[in-house]
């Protein structure tokens, strides 16, 4: 009996889980697909080395219009940050960087090659 009660319990779960994989969306810029294994998986794996670096190539290349002026520094905060190993600053920074620019840059930057 146990073991039907675990399954009860696991299953609506899993079916949430499976839903939001399939809902994941994919990158809709060259920067965002190259930001997937470059960043997001690292992240995932705990591969701080690999965010820093990441993070501190986007640093170093940032759109060419001057309408992205924190772009920088929010990059670098967040290289800092990995370097530091503070998993919650990395992801500050990733999300302060999305909810000022993600949009903007989507619309404006979709075809802009990176790295």
């Amino acid at each position: 009996m146990p073991t039907r009660n675990l399954f009860r319990l696991t299953l609506p779960l899993a079916v949430v889980l499976a839903a939001r994989l399939a809902a994941a969306e994919d990158p809709k810029t060259l920067l965002g697909k190259w930001m997937q294994p470059n960043v997001g998986a690292p992240m995932s794996g705990g591969d701080l080395g690999t965010v820093q670096k990441s993070l501190q190539l986007v640093a170093d290349k940032p759109p060419p219009k001057k309408d992205y002026p924190n772009w920088v520094a929010m990059s670098k905060q967040g290289a800092d940050a990995a370097g530091k190993q503070d998993v919650d600053g990395v992801k500050k920074s990733c999300k302060d960087c999305h909810d000022t620019y993600r949009e903007k840059y989507r619309k404006e930057q979709v075809s802009r090659p990176f790295p």
